[in-house]
């Protein structure tokens, strides 16, 4: 029996000994006795599995918040690493979950910045040469992201992908750029609509 099968089970006895004990109010050991005390095991019940939902509930966002968190770090260190030479509109700081506004903006002018200058060779080999180190650790965590949202989980294969694309060339890089931080974005976006982020909780 599935969890909500036994849920109607018991609503469905708690209603069921709610009409026997209306409609046979007259004393007796059934209704005067045993009845109560069955009803009280099926509300006893509803509430541990009540509390029990909430509890695992509360366990899961924590274990994927712990999961965002370190994936985050991985997109932290990729920003940083790559565009410190951009201006300063460019630049999403620490790029915690809760600056999603800041982050936001940041890398839509970073986007915007790139389509609109392109990017100059000393960028494009820092890149190349970055995707080239670290893109099997992205390919590793395809499955970690997977734990998350579909959208966490779409945008970290795109970043991915694309990492794949400028280490091996068959992308142009300031092309494939552009695909990775809208992937960024797109990531960041989810985790702040999902509250899937290290403080959520007290916004």
């Amino acid at each position: 029996m599935t969890r909500t099968n036994f849920i109607c089970a018991l609503i469905a006895t708690l209603v069921v000994l709610s009409l026997v004990a209306f409609f046979k109010s007259e004393d007796g050991f059934l209704v005067g006795n045993l009845l109560p005390e069955m009803m009280g095991v099926c509300i006893e019940l509803l509430i541990i599995i009540f509390v029990i939902d909430v509890w695992q509930k509360n366990e899961e966002k924590q274990k994927s918040i712990k999961i965002e968190r370190r994936l985050r770090e991985f997109l932290i260190f990729f920003l940083k690493h790559n565009f410190s030479g951009f201006p300063p509109s460019c630049n999403p700081g620490n790029f915690y979950g809760k600056d999603h506004t800041q982050n936001q903006d940041a890398i839509k002018n970073l986007i915007l910045n790139i389509e609109q200058n392109g990017i100059n060779e000393e960028v494009v080999l820092k890149v190349q040469k970055y995707c080239e180190n670290e893109k099997e650790i992205f390919n590793n965590l395809i499955p970690v992201a997977s734990d998350l949202t579909n959208d966490h989980f779409k945008s970290w294969v795109r970043i991915s992908y694309f990492m794949n694309s400028i280490a091996s060339k068959n992308e142009k890089t300031s092309h494939a750029l552009v695909k990775i931080l809208q992937n960024i974005k797109r990531f960041d976006d989810e985790s702040y609509a999902s509250k899937l982020y290290v403080g959520a909780d007290e916004t």
